[in-house]
């Protein structure tokens, strides 16, 4: 069993689009993902912090396309944090 809790770099690259609007969702990029190893980030907490301080929450919802991942956040996010980074946090697994 691993305890350790694992925090990784990602990139904001896209807000999710479409007819209805998703503006608490974000795609996301880690540099150097396949996506057989995008799966071991699901249920992962994402951070993304603003210059002020100001922090929006949110979880890894599923793989999306090969390399990236959808996210959705507790409150929508801004139009400065595309292209952002984010803070990605994997708890211990049992």
């Amino acid at each position: 069993m691993d305890k350790e809790v694992t925090q990784v770099m990602g990139r904001i690259y896209s807000i999710r689009r479409g007819s209805q609007g998703y503006p608490r969702d974000a795609i996301i990029v880690i540099p150097g993902i396949s996506g057989s190893e995008a799966i071991k980030y699901l249920g992962a907490k994402v951070v993304w912090r603003s210059s002020r301080g100001r922090v929006i929450a949110g979880k890894v919802l599923k793989p999306w396309g090969k390399y990236h991942l959808l996210a959705r956040f507790r409150r929508g996010l801004p139009g400065q944090a595309l292209g952002g980074t984010v803070l990605i946090i994997m708890g211990p697994r049992s």
